[in-house]
């Protein structure tokens, strides 16, 4: 699956980089064919050719990006078709094909997880997590009998506290009001996900766009000069 995702990136990327760099191309000319300016052709193709410089350069070092991040920081977004974010130093939140199929697993060698991931609370360095945990009744769709966990995280440490097992909808109601966990500021696995990567990237995507716009701007210049004294 990996591969066939990187395949479409690919395509994706190439009919983008191909498209804005026509339209650049166009407006590069629009610009260029009135003035006096030497070198309206080499102008007209750096501008056709940035976006595809710019979508390569941003696709390469993103990739590096988040395989360093991955490695050191635990948090993986969906390539391969496999989820993680850290909870603890011990724990994490996994998913396989889609957010929503989320689960509480502990880090190294693989292990069951545990049931379905329903709502997590981030309060500082403590995360609370509510499951619907796996049936053990025949009556799989009965929503009327399925029952709930709470366990606590802290982000730094290792292990977890449980805090319900197995509890009715009632219970977990109480327990969540005891500890103020509101409904409204609850976050799917989906956000918690989309969060864990912001907090991720936030030094390395700045670095990324930086040494992205810097090289093609070297590039620029590198070439300007070198036609330069191929004309003189």
């Amino acid at each position: 699956m990996l591969i066939i995702s990187l395949i479409i990136f690919a395509i994706i990327a190439l009919i983008v980089a191909a498209v804005l760099g026509l339209l650049s191309s166009v407006v590069a000319w629009r610009i260029v064919r009135r003035r006096n300016w030497s070198h309206k052709r080499l102008i007209v193709l750096l501008a056709a050719i940035t976006p595809a410089l710019f979508i390569g350069m941003e696709a390469v070092l993103g990739f590096i990006g988040s395989v360093y991040i991955s490695e050191t920081k635990g948090v993986d977004l969906g390539f391969g078709d496999y989820w993680e974010a850290p909870l603890s130093a011990s724990h994490c939140l996994s998913a396989v094909d889609m957010p929503e199929t989320a689960c509480i697993r502990e880090k190294g060698p693989y292990l069951e997880g545990s049931g379905r991931v329903e709502h997590l609370w981030v309060q500082d360095d403590s995360v609370f997590v509510t499951i619907q945990d796996k049936a053990i009744s025949s009556e799989i769709n009965d929503s009327s009998s399925s029952t709930y966990s709470l366990y606590l995280f802290h982000r730094q440490g290792n292990g977890m506290d449980t805090l319900l097992n197995r509890a009715d909808t009632l219970q977990l109601a109480e327990t969540l009001r005891s500890r103020n966990l509101d409904a409204k500021t609850a976050l799917t696995p989906d956000d918690y996900f989309t969060q864990a990567q912001r907090e991720a990237h936030k030094i390395e995507s700045p670095l990324r766009h930086t040494i992205t716009i810097v090289t093609i701007l070297a590039l620029w210049a590198l070439l300007i000069r070198f036609i330069k004294k191929r004309s003189c």
